[in-house]
């Protein structure tokens, strides 16, 4: 999986050509040319130049020359344009690849809530744990009586929407802006969660349309392309809440994202807001290439991480990862508990998919603590996708500095040669009389002028229209 950049196959880059062949051809030529003048020489001596018997034999031997240099010089122009066409293609390739990854949205505000005081902190290595002997409790806010089930859904976004109210005022947003919600937990969202959330949002902000947006339960983290295609303010809360079912519930908790893209922000909110990037989908059978493919495309630069979230990881891939870490050289937090991998799981609990949104949340607020870049792997059933995080613009790879220069049109000159000396040779022998006037000079040297370019160059376009095919072939058989 990785980014799945296409990669043509690979062309060998041609060698220069050699002008000692030049100089073997044009030998050669005149060693047999020698040849047929002792062989036709009669016993009385050579032909006077006068008489004109050498006329043709010259114009041979000139053919011949030509013929082998333009066959010799196009292999190899033909060579040189398919590594040129390969290594343009490959490097356009990879620029608008990375232009793609670059996309991201930035996070104007974050909330994080936990049943446990400063959990994140805690995981991250920020703070130690206080009462770690106690049962975490299982409600949020249980200041706010309310019985399980939908009642809990809505308290928990109430608190989330209501914290994002100065951050909201602040975007630079026209009227009538439709905000794009995206609502996971760990049950299906129904009607009835979209009616209340509805509800809830024209109370708080009824100056702003929204669109909500349903999650599965078993999605994970492609739902950040999704976010990243609407090109509009976005809102996420993902969310664990008591619904009383389970007879051992897990401890509710829930993130709140803000998202919007770069022009609905001020410049001051811009400079300080962390970013979120294209998330990149993991093969986690071949996780060292994946993650070496994901350093590669600079979303952040490689000496800024800092952090590394997990989850859904086996004890195998756990041991794999730290080897990839390892591997890697990726300056992560010393003093970090697992020298700066944080398993999420551990450290927080066992929330499945959710656990992808919720990283991302902890990793915005260890932004907001000058933690630096960071980045965030989930596993879930259905899939696996890694994010990266940070407060650092991206850095482009220049893909085009060491680019091979166009390739001169040898052959296609060469052979352009030959055709207007045969050519010509042919009117000259069809009408000698017209072509050695002085109106037969002046159109020669006027038509020389134009089947010279032209067959030179159109030569070169049919020379690019036939490997172009093959061409083809190779990048798709490569990708």
């Amino acid at each position: 999986m990785g980014w799945s950049v296409p990669q043509a196959e690979p062309q060998q880059k041609p060698p220069a050509w050699s002008p000692w062949v030049c100089v073997f051809i044009f030998m050669s030529a005149f060693a047999l040319a020698l040849v047929w003048v002792v062989l036709d020489t009669p016993s009385t001596g050579l032909y006077p130049l006068s008489s004109g018997h050498y006329l043709p034999l010259t114009g041979f031997t000139l053919v011949g020359i030509l013929s082998c240099l333009s066959l010799y010089l196009l292999i190899w122009e033909a060579g040189a344009l398919m590594y040129y066409s390969w290594t343009h293609w490959q490097a356009n390739t990879n620029a608008a690849w990375q232009n793609w990854t670059h996309q991201h949205l930035h996070i104007v505000d974050s909330v994080n809530f936990t049943t446990r005081q400063h959990l994140y902190p805690q995981v991250a290595g920020l703070s130690r744990p206080e009462g770690d002997n106690e049962e975490p409790a299982v409600l949020l806010f249980p200041e706010d009586d309310a019985p399980p089930g939908i009642y809990r859904f809505e308290i928990i976004c109430r608190h989330i929407l209501t914290s994002f109210e100065d951050a909201i005022k602040a975007l630079n947003l026209p009227k009538q802006v439709t905000f794009k919600f995206y609502v996971q937990t760990q049950t299906e969202v129904t009607e009835t969660h979209v009616l209340y959330l509805e509800e809830l949002w024209q109370t708080l902000y009824p100056g702003y349309s929204l669109q909500v947006n349903p999650v599965r339960p078993q999605a994970s983290l492609e739902t950040v392309g999704t976010c990243l295609d609407a090109h509009a303010p976005s809102l996420v809360i993902a969310m664990q809440y008591y619904d009383g079912v389970e007879e051992k519930p897990l401890s509710e908790i829930a993130t709140g994202l803000l998202l919007s893209p770069a022009d609905s922000l001020k410049p001051d909110t811009l400079q300080n807001a962390p970013q979120l990037f294209r998330a990149m989908p993991l093969n986690l059978k071949k996780l060292p290439e994946d993650l070496l493919e994901l350093r590669d495309m600079t979303q952040q630069p490689a000496e800024s991480l800092r952090l590394l979230w997990f989850s859904g990881l086996t004890d195998t891939l756990r041991q794999k990862l730290n080897a990839v870490v390892h591997d890697l050289k990726l300056p992560l937090r010393n003093e970090a508990p697992m020298g700066g991998q944080l398993d999420f799981d551990k450290g927080c609990g066992m929330y499945g998919s959710l656990s992808g949104w919720l990283m991302i949340g902890a990793a915005a607020d260890m932004i907001k603590r000058a933690q630096g870049s960071q980045w965030v792997l989930a596993a879930a059933e259905e899939s696996a996708w890694a994010v990266v995080v940070g407060d650092q613009a991206p850095v482009q790879t220049d893909y085009h500095s060491q680019l091979p220069r166009d390739v001169y049109p040898a052959g296609c000159l060469v052979a352009s040669l030959l055709f207007n000396l045969v050519l010509f040779w042919s009117l000259g022998n069809a009408f000698p009389d017209w072509l050695f006037s002085f109106w037969g000079a002046i159109t020669l040297i006027l038509t020389l002028v134009v089947t010279m370019t032209g067959s030179a160059v159109g030569l070169r376009i049919v020379l690019n229209r036939l490997l172009e095919p093959h061409f083809i072939r190779s990048a798709q058989q490569g990708s």
